[in-house]
This record gives C-alpha cells, structure tokens and sequence, in this order.
C-alpha cells in the first residue's frame, strides 16, 4: 500500500515563514490573485461608508472620506507581480472616496497569542510617492484590533481597552513611518490617551520600493509572568520600537492581557483628514486635506501579502 504524505508548504508566491517561526496562521497572497479582482471575500470584508453601523461618526477619526468597495478604489494591480492597490480619490466636487478592509470575525481565533508562543503579523507595503505637498491629509494604516470592538449591537465603546496595534502608518506623505499601541481607557491612562504609546522610525519612499512591516507578540516568558510579555515593532527586518508588561503598574495586568493575549482582526484602509492628519506632521495646522491634495495611484498604498505566522 502506498503512503502518501501531506505537508503544508511554508511558502506562497510571496510569503516565506520567517526564522524563529513553524507556521501560517492567516495570509492572504495578493499576488496570487488576477490583475483588476477584488480581496476574497473568504477573508476580507469591506467596511462602507463614513462610519460602522450605530458607531461614531466619521470613524471616530473626522476622516472625511466615504469607503466604498469600488474597483476604482480598490483591486489587484497588474504590476509584476501583482498586489492590492488601496487608492484615494476626490471627485470634481472634492468628495474623497477610498476603501478599508478587516479580516473576517472567523479569523479573529487565528490573530491570537497562547501562552508560551508568540506570533508575528507581516504585510508587505509600498506608499504612495507624490510630493509630500499633494499629499496633505492621506493617511494609510496596517493595524490590529482586538475583537471585543466588534460589538454586535454596534455600540463600538471598547475602545482603547480592546487594545489597538498600529503596525504601520503613513501620512501627510513625510517620509516617516508611525507604529502606536493604544490601550487602557481614555484620556490619559497607561497608553498615553489619546495619543498612544509611539515611535516613529525613517521611511525613504523611493518610486516602486516596497517594505516589510511586522509586530512580534512573545509571551515566551519563563514562569508566564505577563510582566515579561513584549510587543515589538519591525521594519523591514530592524526592531524599531518595544513595549513590554514592565511599563504597566501591578493593577493593569487587564489592560496588558488585552493586547496581548486577546483575539484580533486585521485592517487596511487609505483614509482622508481626520485628527491624526491635521495634527501629525503638520507644522502649519491646516485642515486636510487642501485644495493641493491629489488622488489616484501616488497617493494609493499597496499591499502585496498580509500573514499571521506562529512558533
């Protein structure tokens, strides 16, 4: 009789399992797909409109825009290879319109750290590169959530104590890229509500370059102590940023156990103005975006794989 063996690949097209890692536990291969579709909808669903149904307005940010699930505002390039191509654009009425995408609640068990084991988030991102005085209130994001923020009767209140992870974030086209964790209540508490725990690390954006953004969360920490637990931040292979259980007083372990240990889902989104545009890198506090501000493929981001991968 004939013994047949399976085994799981530990490579797509374009993503490889990185050392210190044993498997994939969510990725999606944009690459894979053909030029001009759309994200599965196995994986990904669009979130419509200017706000979550019943939650705040404006996505809680004052982003301006409306996401829509346009092919004009988002769908596989035919560059070689192909990638997701998430693109801003304003009408001659100067109504921007965009695209965001999360993760399936089903995958929200997969973006989990157990004990013991850490997982990695991975995307593989290219800005947009229009001269940064076009790009005045374009702001792309890759982050997590914790999944407690989706709340069925669309209060949408867990927020920041649901644990929010900025893996990677771009905006006002600076040559900067931001990573934040927020968490705890606000204002103020252990992440520095509103603002955030934050670090900002150097981002050249040279035409067609892209780059590999990750969080790490390790709970390795002998004994299980979550005092031990980190988050940590990379780019392109570099840690860029850190924060571990240390940082928080004996009577916020909830708040630590959150990000860390809580269930997630994944966004992408390209937004437009909000707080985060007006007052980021913006010396002169004008209101974004201006009547400078272009749209379309310089000011789009692309993503070519988004994975979860696990010890």
């Amino acid at each position: 009789m004939a013994l047949f063996l399976l085994f799981l690949p530990l490579t797509t097209a374009a993503i490889t399992i990185p050392p210190g890692f044993s498997r994939i536990l969510f990725s999606d291969d944009f690459s894979l797909l053909s030029p001009g579709s759309q994200p599965s909808t196995s994986k990904w669903f669009y979130s419509l409109g200017t706000s979550y149904p019943g939650g705040p307005a404006r996505w809680g940010t004052n982003e301006i825009q409306s996401f829509t699930s346009s092919p004009s505002n988002i769908a596989i390039t035919s560059s070689n290879p192909p990638s997701l191509r998430i693109t801003p654009l304003v009408s001659s009425s100067s109504r921007w319109t965009s695209s965001r995408i999360e993760t399936l609640p089903k995958h929200d068990g997969d973006i989990a750290c157990p004990p013991s084991s850490r997982i990695r988030i991975e995307a593989s991102l290219k800005f947009g590169s229009n001269p940064a005085e076009t790009q005045l209130g374009i702001w792309p994001a890759f982050w997590a959530m914790g999944s407690i923020f989706r709340d069925p009767s669309g209060n949408y209140t867990a927020w920041p104590a649901a644990g929010e992870i900025d893996i990677a974030e771009s905006v006002n086209g600076v040559e900067k890229l931001y990573h934040a964790l927020h968490c705890g209540w606000a204002p103020g508490g252990p992440c520095d509500e509103y603002n955030g725990l934050k670090s900002i690390t150097p981002l050249p954006r040279r035409e067609g370059e892209f780059h590999t953004v990750a969080v790490e969360i390790d709970r390795t920490n002998p004994g299980g102590n979550w005092r031990g637990e980190s988050v940590s931040w990379y780019l392109d292979g570099r840690r860029v940023f850190r924060v571990d259980g240390n940082g928080f007083a004996s009577d916020q372990e909830w708040v630590w156990t959150a990000v860390t240990r809580g269930a997630k889902f994944l966004i992408l989104n390209v937004s437009v103005g909000g707080d985060f545009a007006d007052n980021a890198e913006n010396p002169g506090r004008v209101k974004t975006p201006t009547p400078a501000t272009r749209g379309g493929e310089g000011a789009a981001m692309e993503v070519r794989y988004v994975a979860v991968f696990g010890t």
